[in-house]
């Protein structure tokens, strides 16, 4: 096995049982590699001395701060009481999307008009009927779903405080 393996294995001892097979491939390759075995004590001693430390203990003068300053940030920021005005963006989907879509919409019409007179259900489907279902189809959930996955990307371009960023921004 190499080093990156061993570590790993020493790593994952602390937090799972090895197998024998993985605890003896441990001990054979720390016996032939001095940086694995310092790796394997230094790592120990860090475990130890985690587990001796003390907790740290916050004055209660820093815990006051601390909550007035969390209160302060909560009141700057208006919260949304649920979950659909945290869904539903302050602006209406741009009209570029509502012209983009309108040439679907026609394509849409002026196919559907000559063949539902084609269309009976008693008759199977030539080609172009196929094709022009399969163009209505696509173009219904275009229509359907493009303005949802609009307003659900506006709501994932937020800085953490919640307010809108830039989509171009880096």
């Amino acid at each position: 096995m190499r080093c990156k393996d061993i570590e790993r294995l020493i790593i994952d001892s602390s937090e799972e049982d090895l197998s024998q097979e993985e605890l003896t491939a441990i001990e054979t390759h720390v016996v032939r590699c001095a940086l694995c075995a310092r790796f394997r004590d230094d790592l120990e001693k860090i475990r130890t001395g985690i587990k001796v430390m003390p907790q740290p203990v916050i004055s209660p003068d820093l815990a006051q701060k601390i909550r007035l300053r969390i209160h302060t940030e909560m009141g700057r920021e208006p919260a949304a009481t649920t979950k659909t005005d945290q869904l539903t963006p302050s602006e209406p989907i741009p009209k570029y999307v509502w012209v983009a879509l309108l040439p679907l919409i026609i394509l849409t019409v002026i196919l559907i008009v000559p063949i539902f007179k084609e269309i009976r259900l008693d008759q199977t489907l030539t080609f172009k009927s196929v094709v022009a279902l399969t163009i209505i189809i696509q173009n219904a959930v275009m229509l359907l779903f493009a303005p949802i996955l609009i307003r659900r990307y506006r709501g994932k371009i937020q800085d953490t405080r919640g307010m809108p960023m830039n989509a171009n921004a880096t």
